[in-house]
This record gives C-alpha cells, sequence and structure tokens, in this order.
C-alpha cells in the first residue's frame, strides 16, 4: 500500500511540474513583450524630445534615429540596439512645421508566443522648440 502512494505522488508532481511550467513560460514571455514595448516607447519619446530640442540641420534626422534605436545620437561601431532586433530602418522621423514625430514602421516583436507586428505603433510627436530663438 505504502508503494502505490509514492508512484502516485510522483506522477502528480510531474503533471503539475508541466502545467507550472507552461504556466510560468507563457508569464515570463508576456512580461519580456510587455518590457520591450515600454523599452520602444521610452526610446521613441527620447528620439521625439531630442528632434524637438535640436536645431535643424541635415543630419538630425540620421541623428534621431540613433539615438531612438542605439540610445545616443552618434553610437559606436559596435552597439546594441534598445530593443533587440530594431534598426534604424524601422525608424521613421517627419518634421513639421511646427513638430517633430519618431513613429516605429515595419517592425516584429519576437517572443516565443508569437511575432506581434508594431507598424506605426508606438508613435510620439513633440513641439519643436529647438533653435527658436536663434
Amino acid at each position: 500500500m505504502k508503494h502505490r502512494r509514492r508512484g502516485s505522488a510522483l506522477i502528480e508532481f510531474a503533471g503539475s511540474l508541466i502545467l507550472l511550467t507552461t504556466l510560468f513560460t507563457g508569464i515570463f514571455q508576456i512580461a519580456y513583450a510587455f518590457f520591450s514595448y515600454n523599452a520602444l516607447v521610452n526610446a521613441v519619446r527620447a528620439g521625439a524630445r531630442y528632434a524637438s530640442l535640436q536645431p535643424p540641420s541635415p543630419e538630425l534626422a540620421k541623428s534621431v534615429q540613433n539615438l531612438t534605436v542605439y540610445g545616443e545620437p552618434t553610437p559606436p561601431t559596435v552597439a546594441n540596439s534598445v530593443v533587440p532586433g530594431l534598426s534604424a530602418d524601422n525608424i521613421q522621423v517627419t518634421f513639421g512645421p511646427s513638430t517633430a514625430t519618431v513613429t516605429v514602421r515595419g517592425f516584429q516583436l519576437n517572443s516565443l508566443l508569437g511575432q506581434f507586428k508594431l507598424d506605426g505603433r508606438p508613435t510620439v510627436t513633440f513641439p519643436i522648440t529647438g533653435g527658436a530663438g536663434k
């Protein structure tokens, strides 16, 4: 009788371990997707703010793309992107008459649960103040 209990406890533990592992993996992946998206929102906000504070110049759009992707307007040759897989080609910078807009285009956030296509999200617009008094 005692041996049967040990075997059944082992089977129940194995079944619950599979369930708990699946549950924790799903929670981790959802949290990672939220974390990556939040990092992307902060990077886009920083890029738009930088664009709004700088005087207009021909290379400003490239500097804004670099700041959004790498966290620096002039990154070193070997730099990691803020979010894995993000490149300068995914960042669209638009200057209006009094605004600077930074948008993510054609980027996919990868996780075990699938790929989330972020086209046009996130987008941040700031009023241009850089060089206004110059």
